[in-house]
């Protein structure tokens, strides 16, 4: 489940200092809370901002406590900034992430000169995100929030915390099949799950039509993952992933089977690592059994390197995917050939 998660203080503009005020103590609270809580429901944020008058930051504090408190599991979180190749300059930056936390950076293309680059960014996050999750906020979260709810785009909009979310609220609130759980002026992690709950059923409500692939690959190979999966989102497809390490001896989590038999596609990343790892074999031998029912409709294997899959796999759609450039028209045959 990826949680694109917008807000700031009240009134935010970009490029001007505003004062962080004691007040203000409670929305970023919510944003650490809310961080943890995606963590643990093993969510995928997508955030962009490394400024502390934005929510994301608290939202990435809330991940990296969540990944010290649990040492033995891996998340990601993923980070969505404008640049302009002709003139690099901004990206942002966070430190203390533990080994555990994987953070995914993707560029967006926009003109350095042009006054709106984040809001180009945003509707880039936007459309690959299954639900949109507001704090706080400006004239960004306004015109974002505004858009997401008026084209059936899930949204969850924080209205207590004031700012544009309380206005997204109103547009958004025929949506809410029951009442928003409560943050409060002192967020705890028992709230905070409740509203991230609350987010993945209106995920769940929502219907999708486009093509979806499930990435199965090694920890160690997470950059060709990390890759794969946004040359897929820009094609506008949907992509799950295995985000967490499957223990030896254990039998995959629910959540991993819902997710392989809820893909069209299921792209095993072989290679070495792949091939050594306690839980992706158990992944491609789960999606194997599976293609006999006709869910899901292709098992692919693509090779990271010279490392020779099973004799039983041979049949399977192959592909090499060595370098970037292969990968590239590898992932374009499999679009063209769904």
């Amino acid at each position: 489940m990826r949680i694109f998660v917008m807000g700031s203080l009240p009134d935010h503009v970009p490029g001007v200092n505003q004062p962080i005020l004691s007040e203000h103590a409670p929305l970023f609270e919510a944003g650490r809370q809310l961080g943890w809580a995606l963590a643990a429901d093993d969510c995928r944020a997508v955030i962009g901002s490394s400024s502390r008058r934005t929510i994301d930051p608290y939202i990435f504090e809330g991940y990296a406590e969540y990944c010290r408190d649990h040492p033995d599991s891996q998340r990601h979180i993923e980070i969505q900034f404008p640049v302009d190749r002709s003139n690099p300059g901004y990206e942002p930056e966070f430190s203390n992430a533990p080994e555990n936390l994987h953070i995914i950076k993707v560029e967006n293309y926009a003109d350095a000169s042009s006054p709106h680059r984040w809001i180009v960014s945003h509707f880039a996050a936007l459309r690959s995100a299954d639900v949109l999750l507001l704090l706080g906020g400006g004239v960004s979260t306004r015109i974002l929030g505004s858009y997401a709810a008026s084209n059936h785009i899930p949204t969850l909009a924080i209205r207590e915390y004031g700012g544009s979310s309380a206005e997204v609220f109103l547009l958004a609130q025929h949506t809410y099949h029951e009442a928003v759980p409560r943050l409060g002026r002192t967020p705890t992690r028992d709230a905070a799950q409740r509203v991230v709950s609350f987010a993945t059923k209106l995920a769940a409500r929502s219907t999708r039509s486009v093509h979806s692939y499930f990435l199965s690959y090694s920890w160690g190979d997470c950059a060709s993952a990390d890759h794969v999966e946004v040359l897929l989102r820009r094609l506008g497809r949907v992509v799950f992933r295995d985000e967490e390490q499957v223990k030896i001896g254990h039998r995959l989590p629910s959540q991993l089977e819902a997710s392989i038999q809820e893909a069209n596609t299921f792209v095993a990343l072989w290679s070495r690592k792949y091939n050594a790892s306690d839980w992706c074999p158990s992944e491609l031998e789960f999606a194997l059994e599976l293609k006999k029912s006709g869910v899901p409709l292709r098992v692919v294997l693509i090779q990271l390197d010279e490392a020779r899959p099973p004799l039983h796999t041979t049949t399977l759609l192959r592909a090499g995917g060595s370098s970037r450039e292969l990968l590239d028209l590898c992932i374009r045959r499999l679009i063209e050939q769904e």
